[in-house]
């Protein structure tokens, strides 16, 4: 670690801002009560709607590394060069097709030891795909290129961005913003950063909405058919989990998701009406 993150984690400027964060969620609170225009919107073309997006990039990268190390060191890293070198000859095919996020350090997918059926991605990039999941899907290139799309999704929505935002806007999210800035500032992580951060109730919070998780299903759909991947994959995935989570039990990362059937329903639709998908399926088999 450099001296200017060494700088960048000092004490005092997370608390100066802390205040300033704190005193941004009072004054969208006010703005909201009075039916004024909020301030700290962005619009988010890929989405096509805008965002409410009080902390910075470099913040929300800071969150992530330190959660990025403390999953990697309590969960434990799978040594599997094949079905490593699988999931990153994937990400960097998704990577390159139109409108897949470019995070700073690329998108890093890792393998990790646990026969939970998860995944997740961190703001920085890091995506972790457990044992559980490849096991799930027997290793089919197609429901697995759609989980990482999902994952690529959330980046595109810049959903941790927003969840972060909307908590603090709502004055829950002060307590997670200091608990952040202070474990950033003693190097020391919190599950309070993993909540923040949509990681799931595995981590101590909620996962992300239902209507993030929506945008990130259609958007990896997109990104799974712009590079040719089949898009009926993601109907044979919920299929199953539907066979085999219907009774309950499922897993962290699908505990507050839209129902199995209300995905694949979605999913079938956005492959015969979604122009944009529509167009990647039609040019990738004329193509």
């Amino acid at each position: 670690m450099t001296s200017k993150d060494d700088d960048a984690l000092a004490a005092p400027a997370y608390c100066h801002r802390r205040r300033e964060l704190i005193a941004a969620g009072a004054s969208v609170l006010t703005a909201m009560a009075l039916g004024l225009p909020l301030a700290g919107c962005q619009q988010n073309p890929q989405l096509g709607r805008s965002q409410l997006i009080l902390v910075s990039d470099a913040e929300l990268e800071q969150m992530s590394n330190m959660a990025e190390q403390d999953i990697r060191r309590r969960t434990g890293v799978l040594r599997d060069p094949a079905r490593q070198r699988r999931l990153e000859q994937m990400a960097g095919r998704l990577s390159a097709v139109e409108g897949a996020p470019k995070p700073t350090r690329g998108f890093r997918p890792e393998l990790l030891a646990d026969r939970s059926v998860n995944a997740f991605v961190l703001p920085n990039g890091y995506s972790g795909y457990h044992d559980g999941l490849w096991r799930f899907t027997n290793g089919d290139d197609g429901e697995l290129a759609l989980v990482m799309g999902h994952e690529m999704g959330h980046l595109t929505g810049r959903h941790a961005q927003e969840r972060v935002s909307q908590q603090l806007a709502l004055s829950i999210g002060a307590a997670v913003i200091g608990t952040a800035a202070g474990a950033a500032a003693g190097r020391q992580y919190s599950p309070a950063i993993g909540a923040a951060l949509g990681l799931g109730v595995a981590l101590g919070g909620s996962a992300f909405s239902r209507s993030h998780e929506y945008e990130a299903d259609r958007l990896g759909l997109l990104y799974a058919a712009r590079a040719g991947y089949d898009p009926n994959a993601g109907q044979r995935f919920w299929d199953r989990m539907e066979a085999q989570h219907g009774g309950g039990g499922a897993p962290s990362f699908l505990s507050t998701h839209p129902s199995y059937g209300d995905r694949r329903q979605r999913l079938a639709a956005l492959v015969r009406e979604d122009p944009a998908i529509v167009q990647a399926i039609r040019a990738r088999r004329t193509g």
